[in-house]
């Protein structure tokens, strides 16, 4: 084989190799399945995705100390693209926003959000945790307190 026969197959497998890259039929195949009209399967995806991020988050809680679990969280939603605002070494609001998201492993909003609370529920196993459509919040569990009404 010549010189220029070499560098056309190499630069074919370079191409072809970043065209099948990472993820580059998993995020196509978990958005519609997300996006499936069948209830059962995005109920299917979303709880497979709470799972996960359950299984990832009490890992990541079994080698954090107790007062570094909101850094493990706020690194998770730094790296991950999710706007929040720490309150202290106490709580946490999340914004349900996951547009940056998307393009970080996460998929989209179905995935994004179920699995962010299956994470927040194992990293986070002892705070209170209230959620509504637009955030969550979080908080260290105090005696006879909970959230103020805002």
């Amino acid at each position: 084989m010549g010189f220029g026969a070499s560098f056309a197959r190499d630069w074919t497998i370079s191409k072809t190799s970043r065209f099948f890259g990472k993820n580059r039929i998993a995020d196509p195949l978990l958005k519609r399945l997300a996006a499936d009209p069948s209830e059962a399967v995005r109920e299917a995806v979303a709880r497979h995705a709470s799972a996960l991020g359950a299984e990832e988050g009490a890992g990541f809680r079994r080698r954090v100390p107790e007062g570094e679990v909101l850094l493990i969280v706020e690194s998770f939603l730094l790296t991950a693209g999710v706007p929040y605002e720490r309150k202290g070494d106490n709580a946490i609001i999340i914004k349900k926003d996951f547009t940056a998201s998307v393009d970080s492993g996460l998929c989209c909003p179905l995935i994004a959000s179920s699995y962010l609370t299956g994470f927040l529920a194992a990293v986070l196993e002892s705070w209170e945790r209230i959620e509504t459509d637009e955030e969550i919040r979080c908080r260290k569990r105090e005696t006879n307190k909970s959230f103020p009404s805002e």
